[in-house]
């Protein structure tokens, strides 16, 4: 017989009145031929889907039934079908906990302020969890928008989704059709990775990304739905906008929350073939093309890599989702990829799931697993890119720092939830003891295979190619310095010995010469008339006195006027030697006064090439001469061609080519000698040369840029971390 508190206790539960919110907006959807209700909270701007059955007991949830109506009610409708006590008290805690629905008791108030703090919190913690991505929330653009559709309408219309297929092929068409004089002017590597193509691109991501989010935001009110929250996003720290576009949830035509997700896109798409159209067309090097270059960069590739890629968060991620009808999609497969591990792995019971047919267990499964993936490579790959721009400016422990939040946020979430899941049970969960040690022991062993095992180590940097320096000659400006009047030659050219290569041009010793010139005849008036008066009789002392002066004067003014001559001939810089012409000043010099020692060019013998890095003392140490290279040299496609590593300086470089250089593309961080005229690092360097094997591709010339990999001895993960923090730390690991 049952206890009377129990069963008093029993019967409270049963009269507990829960009341579902009013202000809530209801609306029927259909996923994969199946009913489903979605619910708009429009106080915290947050969507819910609800089954049919769920939607049926909401319908009991209005103050006045009492759970034991709405369990009756539910087991009348759906019989067979059974709903325990326990399990509708769980589906109203869920309610209660999402603020949809609210009890009688006199501590509801105090449970709906506690839910909204945590919330907060949750959300405010959120928006570290990922440091590439931090959204702010700023204005409330639904007005705006109502205001810009009538002026914007057309831009839904049939006649213009042609013309802009049509431009958008056109675009695609002239790339196809040029596809190598398309390549040739595309600036190289070091090129195009300067200080100031990188803030062409971060204006440019910041221009589009606000054009791109006012097209979610129209889109989604020409088709009836409410924009409420507009805001700032930095993407990889770079600062662009957000438009958040939930009530696309709210349609129950699943194109037209394909088409608001996809509006992004389609614009992008569009301005990159614009830009595309205008880089082609304009001056290379200049504030158009270059910034036209930026456009058609973030408008294609960032476009596809990140907001067309359904294996990211973004808009092509929710394009897939409406598309195969599957809401939630990450949060779906992740979670079965969890059981799966939990059942397979550990032996841990989890309660049943629904059915599902073998093809959406397979696209749960790897797509669970390709996202992941992918989200650390693209992770890793900023962080990469971040590490290489600013590791020439001793900032590469900023890149270490973010990667080490992101990975303390990836694996940290997860071991946060777990530990969360067993406070909340007060137990760890029943696991079978066999699977969890075998697999603890594959674990540990991928753990240690990954830390331990050596894997090929490779010590790259950016290379000049350039010939011995026995037989190279450099060509400078003389001391007398001059302004650069004319090149004579182009790089690459050969010449023979006594070739005129530039001429200069100095005011100062042409105004010295006539100068010269003039107190040269005053001299020779002076020394004519006192030889006249010489031999026509005068002995006088003082006669003779200022005659022999003027003749001394006459003869050091001669003198001088030879020196000014042979001066003014030199400003006609010839070549030293038979070769070829390599670093040539620029054009750009012409009319810039050139100093004393300033390098002109080189002349060398181009047989014997050879290309030249500069490494950090920990990279030095990695490798020996003779040690195997590659050499890939920009402009000419992705092929490598072998070397060897010729020689290797035993002291640290005290100049660098100006090619090497961070300001020309290099990856070397240097400072202007005002002395000599030269680059020189900011920090220890040292010179490796490394000799190309014949044959050598008639493409690889003096003056080119590539990229070196050297082959050292494999090493392991766990060795390249000790060595980085001591390198970076100065720690003794």
């Amino acid at each position: 017989m049952s206890n009377p508190g129990e069963l008093s206790e029993l019967e409270r539960r049963k009269q507990v009145r829960i009341r579902l919110r009013p202000d809530l907006d209801f609306i029927l959807q259909k996923y994969e031929g199946k009913s489903f209700h979605v619910v708009k909270d429009p106080v915290s701007m947050r969507y819910y889907r609800f089954k049919e059955h769920e939607q049926f007991l909401l319908g009991f949830l209005d103050g006045t039934h009492t759970l034991e109506d709405a369990q009756k009610a539910f087991e009348a409708r759906f019989r067979p079908e059974r709903l325990t006590l326990e399990d509708l008290e769980s589906f109203t805690s869920q309610l209660l906990q999402a603020g949809l629905a609210q009890n009688e008791t006199p501590g509801a108030g105090k449970q709906l302020f506690e839910r909204y703090k945590k919330r907060s919190r949750r959300m405010f913690m959120q928006k570290f969890m990922n440091l590439l991505y931090i959204k702010i929330p700023l204005f409330d653009p639904d007005r705006l928008l109502r205001l810009m559709l009538p002026h914007t309408r057309f831009i839904f219309t049939r006649w213009f989704l042609a013309l802009s297929v049509a431009f958008l092929l056109a675009a695609l068409l002239l790339v196809l059709r040029n596809w190598n004089v398309f390549l040739s002017k595309l600036p190289a590597y070091h090129e195009f990775f300067t200080m100031k193509t990188v803030v062409y691109l971060w204006v440019a991501l910041g221009l589009v990304k606000v054009i791109h989010e006012f097209g979610h935001g129209l889109s989604c009110k020409a088709f009836g739905g409410e924009v409420h929250e507009m805001g700032l996003l930095f993407l990889v720290f770079s600062p662009c906008m957000y438009c958040n576009v939930s009530d696309a949830w709210m349609m129950p035509n699943k194109w037209h929350r394909i088409i608001i997700s996809s509006a992004g896109i389609y614009v992008e798409l569009i301005i990159a073939a614009a830009a595309t159209f205008v880089w082609w067309n304009s001056e290379p090097g200049g504030f158009v093309s270059t910034m036209s270059m930026a456009l058609m960069v973030v408008c294609s590739v960032s476009t596809f890599v990140f907001n067309a890629n359904p294996l990211m968060r973004f808009d092509g991620y929710y394009i897939l989702s409406d598309w195969i009808e599957i809401p939630n999609l990450r949060e779906k497969a992740n979670r079965y990829l969890l059981q799966l591990a939990q059942e397979h792995a550990l032996g841990i019971e989890v309660p049943p799931q629904p059915y599902m047919s073998l093809g959406r267990k397979v696209l749960f499964v790897i797509f669970a697993i390709v996202s992941w993936f992918y989200r650390w490579f693209i992770t890793f790959a900023v962080l990469v890119f971040m590490y290489t721009f600013l590791q020439p400016y001793k900032l590469g422990v900023i890149s270490f720092i973010l990667g080490t939040a992101s990975v303390a946020t990836m694996f940290g979430q997860p071991l946060y939830q777990l530990f969360k899941h067993v406070q909340r049970r007060g137990r760890l969960p029943d696991m079978k003891p066999l699977r969890t040690t075998i697999s603890a022991a594959l674990l540990a062993g991928s753990v240690a295979a990954l830390l331990f095992i050596p894997l090929p180590m490779r010590v790259s940097g950016v290379v000049l190619i350039t010939v011995d320096p026995a037989n190279l000659q450099r060509v400078v400006v003389p001391e007398y310095g001059g302004i650069l009047k004319e090149r004579l030659v182009v790089d690459g050219q050969s010449v023979q010995t006594g070739d005129e290569l530039v001429r200069l041009h100095n005011p100062r010793l042409e105004i010295d010469l006539r100068i010269n010139e003039v107190a040269q005849a005053q001299r020779k008036v002076q020394v004519t008339a006192l030889m006249a008066q010489y031999l026509a009789g005068g002995r006088e002392t003082r006669l003779i006195e200022e005659l022999n002066t003027a003749q001394a004067e006459l003869r050091m003014l001669q003198t001088m006027h030879r020196d000014l001559k042979r001066q003014l001939e030199g400003l006609v810089i010839r070549a030293p030697r038979d070769g070829l012409v390599m670093s040539l000043v620029p054009v750009s010099e012409i009319g810039k006064a050139l100093e004393r020692g300033q390098p002109i060019c080189e002349i060398g013998d181009d047989r014997d090439l050879r290309a030249v890095l500069l490494v950090t003392p920990s990279d030095r140490a990695l490798f020996s001469e003779g040690a195997e290279a590659w050499v890939r040299v920009h402009g000419l496609a992705y092929n490598w061609w072998p070397g060897r590593v010729m020689t290797i300086s035993e002291t640290e470089a005290k100049e660098v080519p100006t090619q090497l250089s961070f300001k020309a593309g290099g990856d070397v961080a240097t400072q202007h000698d005002e002395q000599t005229k030269m680059e020189r690092p900011q920090s220890q360097h040292y010179i490796i040369a490394i000799k190309l094997k014949p044959p050598i591709y008639e493409g690889i010339h003096t003056g080119a840029m590539g990229k070196a990999r050297i082959v050292a001895p494999p090493r392991t993960v766990w060795w390249r971390i000790n060595r980085y923090l001591a390198t970076t730390f100065n720690w003794g690991l």
